[in-house]
């Protein structure tokens, strides 16, 4: 089953913003999942890399990614593998010292993912 979730990111200053900054995720019962509104980060970089249909994960190494200041958004995925498609719902991104780890949590393919890399200020 798909889980739908619902997510708001706001870069604006004002009077009638509630929320200055941030971004939050809400699962399909309105749950709270995410919330980075009282984080300032900071876009850091780009990486990209390509985990093989047989491996479980892949680190793409990534020199200013840290385990305890960053975090990785999977912006796009690209399948190369004949006749199958693939969603960034299929993986998960982790900073790590010196890098960024992707976990496959879907199906085995050949995929080149790509990763936004943010960092905590």
């Amino acid at each position: 089953m798909t889980q739908m979730v619902l997510c708001e990111f706001v870069m604006a200053y004002g009077e009638e913003v509630l929320m200055p900054a941030g971004l939050q995720c809400w699962d399909e019962r309105g749950r709270l999942i995410v919330d980075l509104r009282d984080y300032n980060t900071r876009y850091v970089g780009s990486v990209s890399g390509t985990i093989d249909a047989t491996a479980p994960q892949l680190f793409i190494p990534y020199s200013a990614a840290t385990l305890s200041g960053c975090f990785g958004v999977i912006v796009s995925t690209k399948s190369n593998s004949q006749g199958y498609a693939a969603f960034p719902y299929e993986f998960s991104a982790r900073a790590i010292n010196g890098g960024i780890q992707i976990i496959r949590v879907g199906g085995a393919k050949n995929v080149t993912l790509t990763v936004d890399v943010y960092a905590f200020i």
